[in-house]
């Protein structure tokens, strides 16, 4: 399942609605606390950001910080992974077909 939380860029981040931002965050943080409860061995759980939205920005547009990568597979080991959103979709890749693909970008975290 692939689920864009389109709102808390569009409505707050890009809005500079800190408050309303904040409150999406509060919602989406008591959901990924549900979501843990239903994983079970096996399941993949990722979650990230496609770009950054500091809605305490004076810009309008997506800004430039580094954005979360938060995983939950068998074997993850509590380990940190710092790379490009290109790191998701090879993750995803050997993850679900069990290798990864030559010439595409991006360095499995699994």
């Amino acid at each position: 399942m692939f689920i864009n939380l389109v709102e808390t860029d569009q409505i707050y981040g890009h809005r500079h609605d800190v408050p309303g931002f904040h409150r999406a965050l509060q919602e989406i943080d008591a959901a990924v606390g549900r979501w843990l409860k239903l994983l079970r061995p096996g399941h993949l759980l990722i979650l990230t950001a496609d770009h950054g939205c500091d809605p305490t920005s004076p810009r309008t547009d997506h800004t430039r910080e580094h954005v979360p990568v938060l995983a939950l597979f068998d074997g993850h080991g509590s380990r940190r992974w710092e790379g490009p959103l290109a790191d998701v979709g090879a993750s995803v890749l050997r993850w679900l077909a069990g290798r990864g693909a030559p010439g595409l970008p991006g360095e499995s975290f699994i």
